[in-house]
């Protein structure tokens, strides 16, 4: 960068604390703070040409960090640095088990990158010939809604200045919480557990709507580091708390806020695909002593994301003539349900109107064989119910009432469907 187009970021640096260095990749200059005395961070020292006249004796006592090279420290620092150095190996805690709920080891029959125009046009008419067979056996007709809310959203939800998005996940939020309430899940002494609990909205409403309940807590389970997590505004902090894990690794037997707790309920709004298996996998596997896993309420979604390995109801599709190599072919076919056509829902009618009756631009190939649109969505959302339906059994196998609902309209969002389950004898 030339001299004049650095002189146009001068005005950046405001502060003689900060380092005088400019970082060429940002257009910016360095923000560390300087030692006193100093006009550049201990991490340019050496890197930059404008300080030729320093001596080469003060630079010999910094190395690269030996957990990361992409950071240097000086040598008389080392020890302190590694015990706080970001990239140093953290203590497991006892609650991880690695691959603890990722289930059984499986052979890779078939690749999963293979593109469904790759496919053989007849071994793919028979699997959608299956998947029409099954939906009509087993899912057809079994799913009814279950749309409630919760009065601790009411305000938020009456309130006009939110968008379409804000206002989308609020209405899903509700209805979460009021399907816990109506199952008489809301229970005291309970802990409550988001899995994929993202920024954290569903647990702090279920802290609201709890905050006067007996001994409850909400744990969050996730395992990503975010910024503006809403459940840091829970204003009881003891009634809350947040583990960064992977679902796949989580012994719930060993997590304390679960041990001290008479009940535990799951939720998930952002479980998706195989994600919503291992959370399964760790319910019913923490399940084995205690029974004290007393509800299940998770939005499903991203079914494209589903892999054999974890997925729970393998014995359902085995049973049912589905192999894992069809199942890969299912989870690619499941995209046609909702990945839309780019055009507005006014402009899809309109064009739906007009070629009622005719094969149209909105045809697609998949091997030879044409598929009309509103077949590919048809069967898309079939292969989306029967992989759901293969987890409301293997739930029901494991002691659980369980079943699909509507849990809202499918206008807030066309992933409508979450699955429930309420151990024993509960119905829903």
């Amino acid at each position: 960068m030339s001299e004049h187009k650095k002189n146009e970021f001068k005005a950046e640096k405001t502060s003689d604390k900060t380092c005088k260095h400019f970082v060429q990749r940002r257009k910016r200059y360095c923000r560390m703070t300087v030692a006193k005395g100093q006009e550049y961070c201990g991490e340019h020292m050496n890197t930059n040409p404008e300080l030729s006249h320093i001596s080469e004796e003060s630079f010999k006592n910094r190395i690269p960090c030996p957990l990361d090279p992409k950071h240097t420290v000086y040598m008389w620092n080392l020890k302190k640095h590694l015990n706080i150095c970001n990239a140093r190996v953290k203590e497991v805690p006892s609650y991880i088990e690695k691959g603890r709920n990722l289930g059984e080891e499986v052979s890779n029959a078939t690749s999963s990158c293979t593109k469904l125009s790759e496919i053989d046009e007849s071994a793919l008419n028979e699997l959608i010939g299956k998947v029409h067979k099954i939906y009509d056996n087993h899912v057809d007709g079994t799913i009814k809604e279950m749309i409630c809310t919760h009065p601790v959203l009411n305000a938020e939800l009456s309130n006009e200045s939110y968008g379409s998005k804000s206002t989308k996940h609020l209405a899903q939020t509700s209805s979460i919480l009021g399907c816990l309430d109506q199952l008489d899940l809301l229970l005291p002494k309970t802990c409550f557990i988001e899995f994929g609990a993202g920024k954290g909205q569903v647990s702090f409403w279920l802290a609201e709507a709890m905050k006067d309940t007996e001994q409850s807590t909400v744990l969050l389970v996730d395992k990503a580091s975010l910024r503006h997590k809403k459940d840091n505004k829970i204003e009881d902090r003891n009634s809350v708390q947040r583990i960064r894990a992977d679902i796949s690794d989580l012994d719930l037997d060993k997590l304390e806020a679960a041990q001290l707790a008479d009940n535990i309920v799951a939720v998930g709004k952002h479980l998706c695909g195989g994600a919503t298996d291992v959370t399964l996998r760790c319910l019913i596997n923490g399940n084995q002593t205690r029974k004290c896993v007393k509800g299940i309420v998770i939005a499903l979604c991203c079914h494209h994301q589903c892999t054999w390995r974890p997925f729970v109801g393998k014995k359902f599709l085995l049973d049912n003539g589905v192999t894992q190599q069809e199942f890969d072919i299912m989870t690619k076919m499941v995209g046609w349900a909702v990945c839309g056509t780019g055009m507005s829902r006014e402009l899809r009618k309109e064009i739906a109107l007009r070629n009622e009756q005719k094969e149209t631009a909105d045809e697609r190939t998949s091997g030879t064989t044409k598929i009309l649109r509103e077949e590919r969505e048809r069967i898309g959302m079939k292969c989306k119910r029967i992989l759901d339906h293969a987890r409301v059994q293997y739930l029901s196998e494991n002691g659980f009432t369980a079943s699909l609902k509507y849990y809202v309209k499918s206008d807030v969002t066309p992933e409508n469907v979450c699955l429930i389950g309420v151990w024993s004898n509960n119905k829903i």
